[in-house]
Formats: structure tokens, sequence, C-alpha cells
């Protein structure tokens, strides 16, 4: 089983969120630093037994405002394609 916990407070703006992400998720180099690439990534590296957990959420949120929102339902999106979990905390 692989866990990765990511925390809100680090991903401060767009960059930031981008660039955090992609380091701690892993993501390749092709990694398109948006939304729909991010999607496309989580649902081709994570498998059921993988939980993705964000501590955090709501200062992520104020932090990128409506982005914060989409980056959630992006997760919880490919949870539904992908198998893994994601556990979202505030």
């Amino acid at each position: 089983m692989e866990i990765i916990i990511l925390d809100g407070k680090l991903m401060k703006d767009f960059e930031s969120a981008h660039d955090y992400l992609s380091r701690m998720l892993r993501l390749p180099e092709y990694y398109g630093r948006n939304l729909d690439a991010l999607y496309d990534c989580l649902g081709g590296i994570f498998t059921c037994d993988s939980i993705i957990i964000l501590f955090n959420g709501e200062e992520m949120k104020a932090n990128l405002g409506m982005y914060g929102d989409k980056l959630v339902k992006v997760f919880e999106d490919a949870t539904e394609e992908g198998g893994f979990s994601f556990i979202y905390k505030n």
C-alpha cells in the first residue's frame, strides 16, 4: 500500500501548487502542469492500493480560490476512474 500525504499550506499559488504536486506525486516529466494533465496522470499512476491524503485543504482553497475547488474535484473524479483513495482534510 502506498500512502501519499499532501500539505495544502504549501500550495500558495498556481505555480507552487503544480511544482509541489509534480514532486510529491512523482509525476512524469511530460506532466502539463494543468488540471487535465493532472487527471490523466493520476489515472495512469495510482492503483486501488494507493491513498492520497490532502491536509490543510481549506488553506489551500483560500490561497487558490476557485482553482483549489477544481483541484480537489480532479482528485475526487480521478478516484472513480483509477480506483485509488483520496482523503480531504481541513
